[in-house]
C-alpha cells in the first residue's frame, strides 16, 4: 500500500490520531485525511465544486500511518488523487474508534465576557449520560 508525506509549515492540531497498522480498507482507529484544491486566494477553487450540492469537492486520501514532528504520513489507495502544494487539507476521526461521550462524575466550567461591550448568551446546553450506577 502507497503512502505520502505531507509536510506542512506550522504545527499540526494535537488532536490527529495515527495507527501503525491501519491501512485504507481498515483504518483500525486512525484519522481519516481529506483534502479540496485551493484558489490563490486561500478558498477552494470553485471548478472544483459539485453541481449537485454546490459544495467544494473534498477527496479522500486516506488513514493517517505516522505522525513525526510537522509530516503526517498517510496510507492511500493506488491511483488516487493526491492532493497538491496549498491545497486545504482536513481530517475527521474514525467513526468506529471515536464514539464515546465525555465521561467522569463531575464537570465544572466557567464562561467569562472579557468585552466592554454588552452581550447576551442566549443559551447553553449539556448532554448528560449515565455511565454507573
Amino acid at each position: 500500500m502507497p503512502i505520502i508525506d505531507l509536510t506542512f509549515p506550522n504545527d499540526i492540531n494535537v488532536s490527529v490520531q495515527f495507527n501503525p497498522g491501519a491501512t485504507t480498507a481498515d483504518p483500525k482507529g486512525a484519522d481519516i485525511i481529506y483534502f479540496t484544491p485551493t484558489n490563490t486566494v486561500g478558498i477552494h477553487n470553485t471548478a472544483d465544486v459539485d453541481p449537485t450540492t454546490g459544495n467544494a469537492a473534498i477527496v479522500e486520501l486516506g488513514p493517517v500511518r505516522a505522525i513525526n514532528g510537522n509530516v503526517i504520513t498517510v496510507y492511500y489507495d493506488t491511483g488516487a488523487t493526491l492532493p497538491g502544494s496549498g491545497d486545504f487539507i482536513m481530517f475527521a476521526k474514525h467513526r468506529g474508534a471515536n464514539m464515546s461521550s465525555l465521561l467522569g462524575y463531575f464537570a465544572k466550567f466557567r464562561i467569562k465576557n472579557n468585552s466592554t461591550d454588552k452581550a447576551e448568551m442566549y443559551s447553553i446546553s449539556v448532554d448528560i449520560t449515565e455511565s454507573s450506577k
